[in-house]
């Protein structure tokens, strides 16, 4: 099958501004064998809507999905222990919270 790349390019933009059922991840097709300190594991992350439209924002701005500017922020997390939590994620953290306390 030949692709033209608007079939790509429908698919991510679909993906990129929808969310997956667990069933939907669970059922995808197993990733091609990579060696072992590459394998990459799939997890389900739940984010309020505004962080998560962040997310995409930034993503945008940077010419990546959003999966891959999340990767690249929890790595750099992870590499540097030291690292503060950034003020964006104590705002969204806190607005969450006081949504939740008025409902």
């Amino acid at each position: 099958m030949t692709d033209n790349g608007n079939e790509t390019d429908a698919l991510a933009e679909y993906y990129e501004t929808h969310e997956l059922t667990e069933d939907e991840i669970m059922g995808a097709e197993p990733a091609e064998a990579r060696p072992a300190d590459t394998v990459m594991i799939t997890t389900s992350l739940r984010l309020p809507k505004p962080v998560m439209d962040e997310v995409r924002r930034r993503a945008q701005v940077r010419g990546v999905r959003p999966t891959s500017i999340m990767r690249e922020w929890i790595e750099a997390a992870i590499a540097d222990q030291e690292a503060t939590v950034p003020l964006s994620v104590i705002t969204a953290a806190v607005a969450e919270y006081q949504h939740r306390k008025a409902s």
